[in-house]
């Protein structure tokens, strides 16, 4: 008896942690979503929603927050599928894409500036007024 009710209670345990990590990675990719969205709109890509139940077995279908490259009549288009945010497909040709790894790459250095600032900033402070954190300290 004491066997099957410890049993129970690791089964329920290890669900709700599977739960909460599946929570945490849910709105880790909503969050990319949205930073992708921003600059896909800006660089010119248009979002298609999936408004039919068909369009929307269709995204579900393909590699969420990813861009995809395809072919077709010999054009070159790109598409980004976001099942997350505006369950919508960004979709754009070769100009549009260039303008969104021009935005990508500007955002990420404006980010890496931010952080390099920050550590500065922390370095700069006498933490030993505070009588450290902890015997680690």
């Amino acid at each position: 008896m004491v066997r099957s009710r410890m049993g129970w209670f690791r089964g329920a345990v290890v669900a709700v942690a599977l739960v909460a990590v599946a929570s945490g990675c849910a709105a880790i990719r909503k969050d990319e979503a949205q930073q992708d969205e921003n600059l896909l709109i800006a660089a010119g890509f248009k979002a298609k929603p999936a408004d039919t139940p068909a369009k929307l077995a269709q995204l579900k279908a393909l590699p969420p927050l990813k861009m995809e490259v395809r072919s077709r009549d010999g054009q070159v288009g790109y598409s980004y599928a976001d099942p997350y945010n505006c369950k919508c497909l960004y979709v754009g040709g070769p100009q549009q894409y260039q303008e969104y790894r021009k935005l990508a790459v500007k955002q990420q250095i404006a980010m890496d500036q931010m952080e390099a600032a920050d550590a500065e900033e922390d370095a700069a402070l006498d933490w030993g007024m505070w009588g450290g954190f902890g015997p680690w300290y």
